[in-house]
């Protein structure tokens, strides 16, 4: 017979599903991918994707590109994430598309100069937490002498 754990995929706890749901809803167009577990905490594979702010040439067409996310993060048990996400993009050259409606905007700025995609940064950053850098004191050892005079050699023998 099989065990039933081992075909079944992994899940996220409540807390787990807490945390992706925020970024879900903080990211529009974002969708869980994959979820996989590697020792012992799961691993979410979240993909959205937004477009770039659009450049109007004339009242019935526009010039926007679109911008793919793809990250991976580890969550604890706990909810948190472990590490800094690995986080990757794709920016999909701007194309020329046109409006069924009537556009309004600022149609004089030439396209290389209003057409600048800044690069996208990693969401999810985790900042290394500042160990305290005191040294630790060393205790001194004090070494205590005995009086040879006043034991007595019968006293030290074990019968």
């Amino acid at each position: 017979m099989k065990n039933k754990s081992s075909s079944r995929k992994p899940r996220l706890n409540k807390k787990q599903r807490a945390w992706v749901n925020s970024f879900l809803s903080s990211h529009p167009n974002a969708r869980v991918r994959t979820i996989y577990e590697l020792d012992g905490d799961r691993v979410v594979q979240i993909e959205w994707w937004e477009n770039t702010n659009p450049v109007i040439l004339d009242p019935k067409t526009y010039i926007q590109g679109i911008i793919s996310y793809n990250m991976w993060i580890k969550l604890r048990k706990s909810g948190d994430p472990r590490k800094t996400a690995e986080f990757s993009y794709r920016i999909t050259p701007p194309e020329k598309r046109s409006a069924s409606w009537h556009l309004t905007g600022q149609l004089s700025l030439e396209l290389p100069q209003c057409y600048e995609v800044p690069e996208p940064n990693n969401p999810v950053t985790i900042k290394p937490k500042r160990r305290n850098t005191k040294t630790k004191k060393v205790k001194k050892f004090i070494q205590y002498t005995l009086p040879l005079s006043e034991i007595s050699v019968l006293g030290c023998q074990i019968i």
